[in-house]
């Protein structure tokens, strides 16, 4: 694989300002304000009434408590490929070859197929980035004041096109796909993110447009940077050959940034938190 390059004098993302007294919400907090929660029992009962007989299937035979048990597992390891994922990301980007070897003999890269897979689709990535395209930074929190309230997150990773003089926002997606297209049983959001379908694919792009708008407000970025310097790209690495060949997937902004709108996102998840939250201490 290639050498990294990596951007000379990189922003400090300093975080003094933030005034500890008052209160935060995540963003991944807020994201899941404006999504309806998962039936899991209700799902789980649907898949047991279609698949308890079919012996095709992976639920053959199987109960409910079963399948909620199965995806539960299904779960633990996907977040388990996720944080292998995310340290050899760090090791490629700010570690060194020595690193990046011990990584490999420690969990066992080319026995273990799936982690070979993810590995491989990082390293196709970073070979197919323009030299003009370099490391800023990776897995940094942001704050961004909202009335008397700080929302924070942690951005995958930052990188800066030397030629276009725009900064770009990466995340990186290994758990499943992401979905663009509605069916007939796809919903909307809540809120004002109402005007969305309820798929994977806005709501990661309202969690980089977070980043966007922290990076900007905030003042992490140079003086005079806007939100039209700055871009936004989820990367996904479903663990399979896409029809092209290509191990990852690039996907696009799901709509245009509007500041006004994202205000009035972030407004609505910590309201609902807070009212949640209150609704919930009384039930106990």
């Amino acid at each position: 694989m290639k050498e990294v390059k990596k951007m000379e004098n990189r922003p400090s993302f300093d975080n003094s300002f933030v005034d500890k007294t008052l209160p935060t919400t995540s963003i991944s907090t807020i994201l899941s304000m404006v999504q309806e929660p998962f039936d899991q029992k209700g799902v789980a009962q649907k898949t047991f009434d279609k698949r308890f007989n079919d012996p095709e299937s992976e639920y053959y035979q199987m109960t409910v408590d079963q399948i909620i048990e199965k995806w539960q597992q299904k779960g633990q390891i996907s977040l388990q490929y996720g944080r292998l994922n995310d340290n050899y990301i760090g090791i490629v980007l700010e570690g060194t070859e020595d690193d990046k070897d011990l990584f490999y003999l420690d969990n066992d890269v080319d026995g273990d197929e799936r982690l070979n897979t993810q590995v491989r689709a990082f390293d196709e990535f970073m070979n197919d980035l323009p030299e003009h395209i370099v490391f800023v930074a990776r897995e940094v929190t942001l704050y961004y004041k909202i009335d008397d309230h700080y929302v924070k997150g942690r951005f995958d990773a930052l990188f800066y096109d030397t030629e276009k003089k725009k900064w770009i926002i990466v995340d990186w997606k290994t758990s499943g796909t992401v979905d663009t297209e509605p069916t007939r049983y796809t919903t909307k959001l809540l809120g004002p993110a109402r005007i969305f379908n309820a798929l994977n694919w806005y709501t990661y792009t309202m969690q980089l447009y977070f980043y966007k708008t922290a990076l900007v407000e905030s003042g992490y970025l140079p003086e005079g940077t806007t939100s039209d310097d700055i871009e936004i790209c989820i990367v996904n690495f479903p663990g399979r050959e896409f029809e092209n060949g290509k191990l990852y997937k690039k996907y696009p902004k799901a709509f245009d940034y509007d500041k006004d709108l994202m205000d009035g996102i972030f407004t609505f998840g910590i309201k609902k938190n807070i009212l949640l939250t209150k609704k919930n201490g009384s039930n106990n």
